[in-house]
């Protein structure tokens, strides 16, 4: 929770949240989500945090204020890799939609 607003908030995950072996300090948190892995479960716990499910948020805080919700990409899909300039063109790093990439590959005639 690096953001200095968000001091005092509930954090809320619309999914499932898990342990990451690469966080060494896991800060105090309140925490509403979906699921919760044990692993990450305990190390919140631990770190002096609640977590809580989204039914018992709708009994406690019914418009919800206090909280930030937090999300994914939204273009983390595979689809967004293809958009932009042609592949092959100069400074194109798009995916083309071949099987196979390489120089004897989807050769252009003309």
């Amino acid at each position: 929770m690096k953001l200095p607003d968000w001091k005092g908030k509930t954090v809320m995950v619309v999914g499932t949240i898990t342990n990451d072996v690469r966080v060494q300090e896991v800060p105090k948190l309140k925490v509403r989500a979906l699921q919760a892995s044990i692993r990450a479960w305990s190390c919140i716990l631990k770190a002096g945090g609640k977590i809580f499910t989204f039914d018992q948020l709708a009994l406690e805080l019914r418009k919800g204020c206090g909280t930030a919700l937090l999300s994914g990409p939204c273009k983390g899909r595979e689809v967004y890799r293809h958009f932009g300039k042609a592949p092959g063109s100069p400074y194109s790093h798009n995916k083309p939609y071949v099987l196979s990439k390489g120089q004897k590959f989807e050769q252009a005639r003309g």
